[in-house]
This record gives C-alpha cells, structure tokens and sequence, in this order.
C-alpha cells in the first residue's frame, strides 16, 4: 500500500479541512481522539479516520499538515528519526507538533514491552539546525522546541503545586536535583516544537 494512499471519502475530507481550518492530526489516537483532528491509529476504533501504521511514513502530501498531537504514541516507533523526518515533511511551516512520551527514568517507560524508543526533550536538539557536534546526522529537519511540561508523580505533584507555591525558592532546587537524578519522580513529559521552514 502506497502511504499516500487514502479512501476516496478521506481523500474528500482532507481536501475539506485544507479549506476549512487547516488539517489537524491526532496520531496513536485510540479512542480517544482530540476533538477538530483527524485520528490515526493502527487499529479501526471509534473515532479513528485513518488506519495506518506509522513505521511505514505518513500517508499524507507534504506540506499539508496544519498542526499534530500524539499521547503516547512515540515511544512506540522503532525508528525515531524516521519519525520526525515524516512530521517535518507533512508539516506545513510553523505548524506545531506537540506529543506526550513516558519519562525517561519512570517505569511509565520501561515497564510496556512495545516500547521501543526513549524520547527526551534534549531529544530535539538532533532534529533542530543548532550546529554542535551531533549535528551531523544530516536528518534534514529543523524543529525550535517552544515548550516542556513535566508530569510530576505524588509526592513531588504536591511540590509544583499552586498551595506550596510560597515554597518555590526551596522546593525548586529540590524538584531540580530530584528530576534529573532520581526515578519515578516524573511520570511523562510534553514536548511542544514548532516546524520551521523556508517559505513555500
């Protein structure tokens, strides 16, 4: 099967969302897809438009992609720079490509025997035009990461939270020092990068 390939119905919605507001994908979406997206999973669940396996590219033209969301789907791709290779080819410029991953050092991310990748936000550092020395890979991407949010487990939830905020100056060391030094303090991370390119 051809990865451009679609039914002639999505083909018609695709075509339909480029004119009305842009094409918005939810990928791994499961049941749960994210309402005004399009939901591509492996499997034809309720609310999956697309049924389509990831590791084989996007099926979708380049330049045509609006913006995407994932939760929990990246860490579940064998090959992580084919990944963002396929997101920086379907995206448009400046679209934004925001996706949830397991911590690293969680058992969130080592106890799902389908896992197959560790995603960091340093991570994207790879996938940006930084010149440093592991910019030589030649991926041909160029991601500006916009954003981290850290999904903190109990009781370091406590720490970030609004009611011991007159802690800050205390705690914020801590929570620094406990998350990059100790397990399961992190239970996931979102990653939020903008694809930046020439114009068209």
């Amino acid at each position: 099967m051809d990865r451009h390939y679609c039914a002639e119905e999505l083909q018609n919605m695709l075509q339909d969302r480029l004119k009305n507001g842009g094409i918005r994908l939810d990928l791994g979406c499961g049941a749960r897809k994210r309402p005004g997206h399009i939901g591509v999973d492996t499997v034809k669940l309720e609310g999956v438009d697309i049924v389509w396996d990831i590791e084989k590219g996007l099926p979708f033209e380049g330049d045509t992609v609006d913006s995407v969301w994932s939760n929990f789907l990246f860490e579940h791709v064998a090959d992580t720079a084919g990944l963002f290779r396929e997101l920086y080819r379907v995206c448009k410029k400046d679209a934004i490509v925001e996706f949830r991953v397991p911590y690293y050092q969680s058992l969130t991310q080592y106890k799902d025997p389908t896992h197959k990748a560790v995603i960091l936000p340093e991570t994207m550092r790879y996938f940006s035009s930084e010149k440093w020395y592991g910019s030589d890979y030649g991926f041909g991407t160029n991601f500006k990461l916009l954003g981290v949010k850290y999904d903190y487990l109990p009781p370091f939830d406590l720490l970030v939270g609004r009611k011991l905020f007159f802690l800050w100056p205390l705690t914020w060391p801590l929570i620094l020092f406990a998350r990059r030094f100790l397990w399961n303090v992190v239970h996931s991370v979102t990653i939020k990068i903008q694809v930046i390119k020439q114009p068209l």
